[in-house]
């Protein structure tokens, strides 16, 4: 069995339930089966979104921190609870000396997999996650096309997730997420970020959606037990 790390509290709740899909996930029978996972929860590393867009502090030093914490409590790979934060990831396994089982990647082979015939692919995420292309550049990779929103919709995403999920509001923006859905033409949907799976239990509509936390746990799982089952 491998240990696991978590670089969390960005934020949270996002933390808690990659955390608790994982334990979900393991086929353990007694608590000794369950993976060793150290969770850093580190709330004070910089907006990744507000870096992206010019208007912050670079999180890259903090998430380097964390990173570094982990390795030396001896975790062997790193899961970040935080889809933006993807975007530093190339620079954190090189300065931290860590590997990142990276969301993305592991969110569009499960696109690849369970929708094969899937072509337009709406991203979920944040104006940072978007802008960055941590999930465009890999479904160009993919052949496949990510599906342009308007304004308005991103602008309405980013409320449901920063004065939604984040400000513990979660049930308050449930319409506001239902109505932006029903607007987003696509084959498949992805949660792709850490907070949008907070909404996906009252969906109003029949949406193929991928879970990129969802995803990630499984990931980990077959990671830390060494051995594929899922």
């Amino acid at each position: 069995m491998k240990q696991l790390g978590i670089i969390g509290g960005m934020g949270p709740l996002a933390t808690a339930d990659l955390y608790k899909k994982i334990i979900d996930l393991t086929p353990a029978t007694c608590d000794q089966e369950h993976l060793h996972i150290v969770i850093d929860s580190f709330a004070q590393i910089e907006d990744r979104t507000k870096f992206i867009m010019g208007e912050g502090v670079s999180p890259l030093a903090k998430l380097v921190q964390s990173a570094k914490r982990l390795k030396e409590a001896g975790c062997e790979a790193m899961l970040m609870a935080c889809n933006t934060a993807h975007f530093f990831a190339p620079d954190v396994e090189k300065e931290a000396g860590v590997k990142i089982l990276h969301i993305a990647k592991v969110a569009v082979d499960a696109i690849k997999k369970r929708y094969p015939n899937a072509k337009d692919i709406a991203v979920i995420a944040t104006s940072g996650t978007k802008k960055a292309g941590v999930y465009d550049n890999i479904l160009k990779e993919y052949g496949l096309n990510s599906v342009g929103f308007s304004k308005e919709q991103q602008d309405g995403l980013m409320d449901c997730i920063y004065k939604g999920v984040k400000a513990g509001k979660t049930q308050e923006f449930v319409p506001k997420f239902n109505q932006i859905i029903s607007e987003i033409k696509a084959d498949v949907y992805i949660a792709a970020c850490t907070e949008i799976p907070m909404f996906l239990p009252y969906l109003d509509g029949d949406y193929k959606f991928i879970d990129a936390t969802l995803e990630l746990a499984k990931v980990g799982v077959e990671f830390g037990i060494e051995r594929e089952i899922f």
